[in-house]
């Protein structure tokens, strides 16, 4: 396990008793998950605030805070691959748009009947801008989402109104199939939607019931896998349809509530290191956050001449604790409710219900201890532990396959979505 050194914290100017919701990069970036440096992060809490701060300080830049954004903000999603606009939304219905160059507000959009908005996500490559309903403890019932063009604030263009049944509290677009939007709710369904079909029964393209009130869920590129985290902890991985309807699907993969085999109390989100895809899990009693890679093993098939070549095993999503990356004493007894790595300066961030950012220094592989082949009780083979016991490959295929990619080139219980 490697240990990450804290090096900074900061309150942002915060008043006393604030919690910051969620914090991101504002560097410009090739896709959702790739980033130029980090220099400055955007940060949203729960005074209703936009705060831009510097990376090295921790301290506020000029002019870097835009008060009551919304009332009882809920959401922060980048617009722009530059980092030039940013849009808040909250339980007021209104999303609004906020141009980080001179701070002041570009556009707003409003919810039909100014309902209350719990999740965002939204693209200016496709002019569109998507937010879901929050039920605000009224139960069961239709719980909408609604999508804009953002060339039009005037309605949205389209309207989901039954699909689900609570509130909506994950949206996330597909990487490579823009038209595909995801869905989460606390109803325990996730649901795929083509976004170019504009009636409702047709654009439903796949329906997933994880059995439990949806946390957090999104892709995993470029496997097309699909994560999902419930509220109670468990985790699941789904095979994102093929539309081949005569092609078998793999068999979704079930971790169950992940708390005792990862020595856990809760579960914060999926967080990406560049492109390598982490389980950022927390202890508020033990003071520790875990940054647990999930790793889809290889095996070995039949290639071109005889040859064997790696090919993944879908949905065979597995993690490796000897792996983990620890934040020790975390943000002491508090909940963690976001973090971001940067690989550029090798840093990961956090915030929290402690209303602090705390700057961590990202040791990297070659500072990790995790065991040599002289004391691998399991002779040399890498162990991935998985739902259904151990699964081990040989060292030698392991180094194998990756020289060849790189020749390529709580005490207080809450409820477990943003960000309640």
């Amino acid at each position: 396990m490697g240990l990450l050194e804290q090096i900074a914290s900061s309150d942002l100017s915060l008043p006393p008793n604030s919690y910051i919701y969620k914090i991101l990069s504002t560097a410009p970036r090739y896709d959702s998950l790739s980033y130029l440096e980090t220099k400055e992060l955007a940060a949203i809490s729960s005074d209703d605030s936009l705060r831009f701060f510097d990376t090295s300080s921790l301290k506020l830049s000029p002019n870097g805070l835009i008060k009551n954004v919304n009332k009882s903000i809920t959401c922060l999603e980048r617009f722009d691959d530059e980092g030039n606009l940013y849009a808040t939304t909250g339980r007021d219905g209104l999303i609004r748009f906020w141009d980080k160059r001179t701070m002041s507000r570009a556009m707003e959009f409003q919810s039909p009947g100014n309902q209350a908005l719990s999740s965002l996500v939204c693209s200016s490559s496709r002019n569109v801008v998507v937010a879901g309903v929050e039920l605000e403890g009224n139960g069961p019932g239709d719980a909408p989402v609604f999508v804009w063009d953002t060339r039009n604030a005037a309605s949205p263009k389209i309207e989901f109104l039954e699909s689900h049944t609570d509130t909506i509290t994950e949206l996330q677009f597909h990487q490579s199939e823009p038209s595909l939007l995801l869905t989460g709710s606390t109803d325990g369904l996730v649901n795929i939607f083509d976004i170019t079909k504009p009636d409702e029964e047709e654009a439903l393209y796949q329906v997933i019931n994880h059995g439990s009130a949806v946390h957090h869920s999104g892709f995993l590129n470029p496997s097309n896998g699909i994560y999902v985290l419930g509220t109670d902890e468990t985790l699941s991985f789904y095979a994102l349809q093929n539309p081949d309807e005569s092609a078998e699907e793999p068999a979704p993969n079930h971790y169950g509530d992940v708390r005792e085999k990862m020595g856990c109390e809760y579960v914060v989100k999926v967080a990406f290191v560049d492109t390598e895809a982490y389980l950022a899990v927390g202890s508020h009693s033990s003071q520790y956050l875990d940054l647990v890679p999930l790793q889809q093993p290889l095996r070995w098939v039949d290639g071109p001449g005889g040859s064997k070549r790696p090919e993944e095993i879908r949905l065979n999503w597995t993690y490796d604790l000897s792996k983990s990356l620890r934040l020790p004493g975390g943000h002491g007894e508090e909940i963690i409710r976001d973090v971001v790595s940067d690989v550029h300066n090798n840093t990961t961030f956090t915030c929290g219900e402690d209303g602090q950012v705390r700057a961590w220094k990202f040791g990297g592989a070659e500072e990790m201890d995790v065991g040599s082949e002289e004391d691998d009780e399991f002779g040399g083979r890498e162990v991935f532990l998985t739902p259904n016991g151990q699964h081990t490959a040989p060292k030698e295929k392991r180094n194998k396959i990756e020289s060849k990619a790189a020749s390529k080139e709580k005490k207080k219980k809450k409820q477990r979505f943003n960000p309640y």
